[in-house]
């Protein structure tokens, strides 16, 4: 918490006054001053007391900024709690303003800052709510009409940040893959970024071992010295079972609105199915023929089984076109994607559904449902299919489709984008080798 008293204006006013206070000599003229004979007069002038004055004017005008990281489970009412809010006039503009409400949108470790008066009102109160690394956009909210008003404006405007490329590298200990994230101080965000670059080539549930490596380049966007966001991972490098992985972002191929990722030799990193659908689990059936663990008998298994927790989000393996939402016989809950080329995607037992639609155009990656134990189910897991001309595939060994590589100018331009980030990466190969020898 940092206060500000304009404490300078009672001590020098004060100081003033405790001279004048001294009783005024008035003098004649300077030549019968040294005049021993001259007339003189000795008159005491009377001066006001304002210091009582000063002290009110200083008070009233006094107001203290907080400082408060947004914490998991954080309401509007504990947030302010925390800030040194007291002031109901301000919460229920926050609850009603629909700038203002961005504030329930935001997520653990934002940091937000209110500055009040003496009597814990809301004087300001300003917050980066979402944007960039390089640009956020801030929620201001400021009261209206003085403070003896219940009145207040939200305004949400764009903020240009320092953008920082920071820099990681570790090898993976006992510990674990995320045991060693956390170690090496790589943030949640950056974490998951780095997980869906690679998982089209890397389970990092089974995959990841201890001595395997990585090496990460990102962007950040501070303000006054202090850390806004994070951004985009621009550059990874992944050292599994001895195979290394690099990945780069490249924001300027044909065709291409948003950017993508690609190896050295510009073949773009996403593969058209993901290996994975579910975040956080394990295997636990899968594809071919079984005994079923309900009927008893050796039936086909047509897909993939993952058991994790209910609830957990599940995610589209390729971008797609939702053909089906609902319930069957068996699977239960159940979403139908359809994709290019005569491929679909089932994702069953599901314990509920993501706002999806019929007919909607769905994302690689992108949430559609949770895993549920509905239909036939023995336990909390999600039960996955890879079909193609409705012929069931196995999708952990078959290989779907060559993913896109960069030629002619696009790939120079690639090369040209790319040399820096690679230079980072070669400086933290540097300092592994440096802390070794050390």
């Amino acid at each position: 918490m940092h206060g500000y008293t304009p404490s300078w204006l009672t001590a020098g006013v004060a100081a003033v006054l405790t001279l004048c206070m001294a009783a005024a000599m008035g003098v004649a003229p300077h030549s019968a001053w040294h005049d021993a004979g001259a007339p003189r007069r000795l008159e005491v002038i009377a001066l006001p007391d304002l210091r009582d004055q000063l002290e009110m004017l200083a008070d009233a005008g006094a107001t203290y900024v907080h400082e408060e990281r947004v914490r998991r489970g954080d309401t509007i009412a504990t947030l302010l709690r925390r800030l040194g809010v007291e002031d109901p006039d301000a919460q229920q503009f926050i609850s009603r303003d629909p700038a203002a409400r961005t504030l329930f949108n935001l997520q653990p470790e934002q940091v937000v800052q209110a500055e009040v008066d003496q009597d814990n009102l809301l004087v300001s109160l300003r917050t980066s709510v979402d944007g960039t690394a390089a640009v956020s956009r801030e929620l201001v909210i400021r009261r209206a009409g003085g403070l003896q008003k219940a009145a207040f404006q939200a305004n949400l405007q764009a903020v240009r940040n320092e953008l920082r490329y920071e820099m990681r590298s570790g090898a993976i200990t006992a510990g674990g893959f995320f045991r060693t994230m956390d170690v090496a101080n790589v943030p949640d965000d950056i974490v998951r970024q780095l997980i869906s670059i690679f998982a089209g080539v890397v389970d990092f549930q089974h995959d990841i071992v201890q001595g395997d490596r990585f090496r990460m380049v990102y962007e950040a966007g501070f303000r006054d010295g202090a850390l806004v966001r994070n951004g985009r991972v621009v550059a990874v490098e992944l050292v599994n079972r001895g195979q290394r992985y690099q990945a780069l972002w490249y924001d300027g191929a044909e065709g291409s609105n948003s950017g993508a990722y690609y190896t050295l030799d510009g073949r773009r990193m996403a593969r058209p199915f993901l290996r994975s659908p579910v975040e956080f689990s394990r295997l636990s059936s899968g594809f071919g023929w079984r005994n079923h663990p309900l009927h008893h008998q050796w039936i086909q298994h047509k897909g993939v089984d993952f058991a994790a927790p209910t609830g957990t989000r599940v995610f589209a393996t390729a971008d797609g076109t939702v053909d089906f939402v609902g319930q069957q016989t068996g699977y239960g809950n159940i979403v139908i994607l359809k994709h290019p080329d005569g491929y679909s995607t089932y994702y069953a037992h599901l314990s509920g559904f993501a706002g999806i639609q019929p007919g909607q155009r769905i994302a690689q990656g992108q949430v559609i449902a949770y895993v549920g134990q509905t239909g036939w189910a023995t336990g909390p897991h999600l039960h996955y299919e890879l079909r193609f001309k409705d012929v069931p595939q196995n999708p952990l060994s078959v290989m779907l489709m060559e993913p896109v590589t960069l030629t002619g100018r696009a790939r120079q331009g690639f090369l040209s984008q790319a040399s820096d980030m690679l230079s980072r990466i070669d400086v933290l190969r540097g300092i592994e080798v440096a802390s070794s020898l050390g």
